[in-house]
């Protein structure tokens, strides 16, 4: 598809132009402030008069079937959660089931404005193929722990994915590993081989609780982050997801090898987590992205608030009004490089054509003061008019675009959560 958007302001990552900008596939071709109309087979032109082009939000870390479990598992701390609640239910999904779970969430994230996500959950083909279906972005892996199988089992399975996914277009397979407390020895060796086999960082849960930290000093003498770096799972880099109570030594060991740091704060909040310490992160120059987590925990999947929230909090956090702007988290808002994501942090020549349009009318968005701030500290996911996904328009003025039947959708997955809710 080729795509000419003009009369724009465009958000660029050396501030705001009033332009002209063009797409061709998957790409951004042009983006000037100068309009030639050299290129005239175009599939659409849309004149945005004056609203915002924006790149699109980057999800960085989610379990995204987990829409079945909005607002069922609540007032429970993390661990009563996982084994009381959401392990027993996901043990009657099926593949179909994830499949239209997924879908919901993929709706949402379009409204929102997030184009790209990064995925961990099981029925992973399932899972992946709704991302391709809808067009959606996504790296996704299925969080390997001893629950698995050994060796072998963990091997086998993950060639058997990376296999099948890594064949379709906008989804490509992960290594992710679930976390260091649900996996011995024997699971991260395989872990660690595969990454060293697949060419490929590890992404997984780190540091999210108190208790989770205090359990792995007290089994084995060193936090998680050095507990996975002397057991090779990040020779080659990799994310950690949370990352609430690490501390100076595991950012250094995360800046040194090249582990990203993604946040979510909403659901650590809920979960009464903690508050990741962002701006030592940052400082750190450890890669910092934004994720929703699950709706479940979360329990919305709305990158807006999520921004908001990890910007306010460090402020709370340190006592200190000017701990990070607006400017630093929404830019780490749009980008998916703790997850290894390129090409996707930004409106450039060449980058991915992954953006949303805000509505510069509303007033929320009024007056123009700075663009930035009214994003992060005002603006909010009805502020969105359109959603690009790789170059192709997929929420348009309150319609998804790409075909899907919601209120089907809609039927579909609550028959199959009441079904899954009578089975436990």
């Amino acid at each position: 598809m080729k795509l000419r958007i003009y009369n724009a302001k465009i958000l660029t990552k050396d501030g705001i132009i009033d332009g002209e900008l063009r797409t061709e596939g998957d790409r951004i071709v042009y983006l000037s402030p100068v309009s030639t109309l050299d290129w005239q087979d175009w599939d659409r032109e849309i004149d945005l008069h004056g609203n915002l082009l924006v790149p699109s939000f980057k999800n960085a870390h989610t379990h995204s079937p987990m829409t079945f479990l909005r607002s069922r598992a609540e007032n429970m701390l993390l661990k009563d959660w996982l084994y009381k609640q959401v392990f027993p239910a996901e043990g009657r999904l099926t593949d179909e089931d994830c499949y239209y779970f997924t879908r919901l969430a993929v709706a949402e994230y379009y409204m929102g404005g997030t184009t790209f996500c990064c995925e961990m959950y099981g029925h992973t083909e399932a899972v992946a193929q709704a991302f391709e279906d809808t067009g959606f972005g996504a790296y996704i892996g299925s969080g390997i722990f001893d629950f698995d199988g050994g060796y072998d089992d963990i091997t086998r399975r993950a060639e058997e994915l990376k296999s099948k996914i890594d064949k379709m277009s906008r989804v490509k397979y992960a290594l992710a590993m679930h976390a260091q407390y649900t996996c011995g020895d024997e699971t991260l060796r395989a872990v660690s081989d595969l990454s060293k086999k697949f060419s490929l960082p590890v992404m997984t849960h780190l540091s999210e609780t108190a208790e989770e930290v205090a359990s792995c000093k007290e089994q084995y003498g060193v936090s998680p982050v050095k507990y996975l770096a002397e057991k090779g799972i990040f020779d080659l880099g990799g994310t950690g997801f949370h990352c609430v109570h690490v501390d100076d030594e595991d950012i250094r060991i995360m800046k040194k090898l090249g582990v990203g740091a993604v946040s979510c704060p909403c659901s650590n909040l809920k979960l009464a987590s903690g508050i990741a310490p962002l701006k030592k992160i940052l400082d750190g120059g450890v890669e910092l992205s934004i994720g929703t987590d699950g709706a479940a925990s979360n329990n919305a999947l709305d990158m807006f608030r999520e921004t908001y929230l990890a910007t306010v909090l460090q402020k709370y956090l340190l006592s200190d009004a000017v701990a990070v702007s607006a400017e630093r988290m929404y830019d780490c808002a749009v980008s998916g490089k703790a997850f290894g994501l390129e090409k996707a942090d930004g409106l450039y020549i060449g980058a991915l054509a992954d953006m949303a349009v805000i509505d510069m009318s509303a007033p929320n968005m009024q007056p123009v003061t700075d663009i930035r701030s009214n994003l992060v500290y005002a603006g909010g996911r009805q502020n969105v008019v359109m959603t690009i996904s790789g170059g192709r328009i997929v929420y348009e003025n309150g319609e998804l675009t790409y075909g899907e039947e919601y209120g089907a959708l809609l039927e579909k997955c609550n028959a199959a959560a009441e079904r899954i809710k009578n089975e436990i």
